[in-house]
């Protein structure tokens, strides 16, 4: 499955720049839908965001990397001091 209403459209690329400083590699995309790939040493699979056909808001995200997301987030509101 997939989480559809975690991580909003605008802040795509700061999540890039956040996964490069974590050790993250960008990967070109695969598929028609996936607008993101990530690969990291030591996981099996890669991260991989999707945007569907009529999404205008937020991205998708498999379940699997829901946990690197969560990381991200916490690290920004922890920055913003939220």
């Amino acid at each position: 499955m997939a989480n559809r209403y975690t991580l909003a459209i605008s802040k795509l690329d700061d999540f890039k720049e956040w996964l490069i400083k974590d050790g993250w590699e960008i990967k070109e995309p695969k598929a028609v839908c996936e607008v993101f790939r990530a690969e990291k040493e030591g996981r099996k699979n890669p991260l991989m965001i999707f945007k569907r056909h009529r999404a205008s808001m937020h991205l998708s995200v498999m379940d699997r990397d829901m946990g690197v997301v969560g990381a991200y987030l916490r690290d920004r509101r922890n920055a913003n001091g939220k």
